[in-house]
């Protein structure tokens, strides 16, 4: 969602000592702060990140967060890595305006193939148009090329993927810019050539509450299988103003088997209750729905989290992890990760793995055939609540590890505006390697970040305090992006 969240169309209607290294990696885990030094001094709330790593260059890495121009220019920063991850740089080349306090609104990236080039979507600034990017290198001097433009979008998410030698590109938007089954996917089965088509796919096909979730998230598998998954807002009860709107809806996963071909793409899985297009994984679960982060929240707003991932391995595209958040009994959001292993017909009974008041689920597999899942817990109560990232792997679904990346106060920094930590975060794997980026503060505490940590801003461990580029002068304590790896 944007920075600034608008409220529902139902809701509407009715009325976001100087030392600069940390241990680094430790047990097969790189945990890197993504600030230059030489933005030693900044204090934003760089919340809302993404990933993107080159599948045939893994060094190259690039990532994105609500982070604004350190020159005050026109376009929005990119932060680019050429080792792994180990380094980062800015480079300015997402369109946006000068003076911009988030960099641009909603953004996120991802690679094709072998050819690297990058794609994103963004909100642009300040007319928070939905448009899809492109550059033949995230190197690139000049400003990322726009392929579509158009109004009424929100939380538009990328995926690409390099099929038969061509880009496929996916992306997922809430798009309101024509009646109520506004989940959509705007998809090129060609997005490499000179002036590439989007077509514009709805992929709900039940009715809804006047609208669909802001979460859509697309995957593809080389053999040109795709699916996508999707909130179906079905009913509603409460204010949005008053941070009680509670929203019930269906859970739904569609699948496109022709490579985006044909005239009604993504229609390929039934639901063997209705007989309609996508398939209900959970029905009529409940889902909080809110205008702000509260303390009980951890100063997150809430609004649903929602990952889907495919086995990338031949002859594997018909397994598919699904992870989504919904409201239950003494839990602000609870996750539920479940497994289908034929191509999204059935999936397990039971959740593989509950997480609760947890948020900003990712999924991944790897070419090993392995799951990871990224998520950001809120813990304790009152002053003593904290936000504790977990990253989880499992072989079988069944046995899952637990690596802590974080483990930082809740209400230290106070939020600068919603989203605190941001509505998603993300992980992506290339091989047997997983990837991954979350926000939390940034405080230098070698206790905050139990798999140890690498800043690259100017920090001083022993007063646990950040520092500016001179070394000495005290800066106050935000939210950064932290990139993470971890080896086979």
């Amino acid at each position: 969602m944007a920075r600034k969240r608008s409220a529902p169309r139902a809701q509407a209607r009715r009325r976001k000592k100087k030392k600069r290294e940390g241990p680094g990696a430790t047990g097969g885990i790189l945990v890197v702060n993504m600030i230059p030094r030489s933005l030693s001094r900044e204090s934003n709330q760089d919340s809302e990140p993404m990933i993107a790593v080159h599948p045939a260059n893994p060094l190259e890495i690039v990532g994105t967060a609500f982070t604004p121009d350190p020159a005050g220019g026109s376009n929005a920063p990119l932060y680019v890595s050429t080792d792994g991850g180990r380094t980062w740089r800015l480079h300015s080349i997402v369109p946006s305006r000068a003076g911009s306090l988030s960099g641009t609104n909603d953004i996120t990236v991802a690679f094709a193939g072998a050819g690297g080039t990058l794609y994103g979507g963004i909100l642009r600034d300040p007319s928070v148009n939905f448009e899809t990017l492109r550059a033949a290198s995230p190197h690139d001097p000049a400003t990322m090329e726009v392929l579509q433009s158009r109004a009424a979008g929100d939380q538009p998410f990328v995926h690409a993927i390099t099929n038969a030698g061509k880009d496929r590109v996916l992306v997922g938007v809430n798009d309101f810019g024509a009646g109520s089954a506004t989940a959509t996917v705007d998809a090129s089965a060609s997005a490499g050539i000179a002036k590439p088509s989007f077509r514009k796919v709805r992929i709900e096909t039940r009715p809804t509450m006047g609208q669909d979730g802001p979460q859509v998230r697309p995957v593809s598998h080389a053999d040109g299988t795709s699916y996508a998954a999707f909130y179906g807002w079905r009913s509603e009860s409460g204010e949005f103003t008053d941070n009680t709107l509670v929203v019930t809806t269906d859970v739904v996963v569609v699948r496109d088997d022709r490579g985006l071909a044909g005239t009604r793409p993504f229609q390929d899985l039934k639901d063997a209750g209705d007989g309609l297009s996508g398939r209900l994984v959970a029905r009529a679960v409940q889902v909080p729905f809110h205008q702000r982060g509260t303390a009980a929240t951890g100063q997150q707003r809430l609004g649903g989290t929602l990952s889907i991932a495919v086995d990338p391995r031949a002859e594997k595209s018909g397994t598919v992890y699904l992870a989504w958040g919904d409201r239950q009994p003494g839990s602000v959001l609870t996750l539920h990760v479940r497994r289908s292993t034929d191509r999204g017909a059935t999936w397990s009974a039971a959740d593989l793995l509950a997480a609760p008041n947890a948020t900003n689920a990712a999924l991944a597999i790897n070419g090993e055939g392995v799951v990871g899942l990224l998520y950001q817990e809120v813990t304790g109560a009152e002053s003593a609540r904290r936000w504790v990232t977990h990253f989880r792997r499992s072989a079988d679904g069944a046995r899952w590890d637990d690596v802590i990346l974080a483990d930082t106060p809740a209400d230290v920094p106070a939020k600068i505006f919603d989203p605190y930590l941001g509505d998603y975060d993300h992980l992506v794997a290339v091989g047997a390697d997983f990837f991954g980026i979350f926000c939390a503060s940034n405080t230098p505490d070698p206790a905050h970040f139990p798999s140890g940590v690498t800043w690259q801003r100017n920090v001083d461990l022993a007063a646990r305090r950040l520092l500016a580029l001179d070394g000495k002068t005290p800066v106050p304590v935000s939210i950064d992006p932290f990139f993470f790896k971890t080896t086979a």
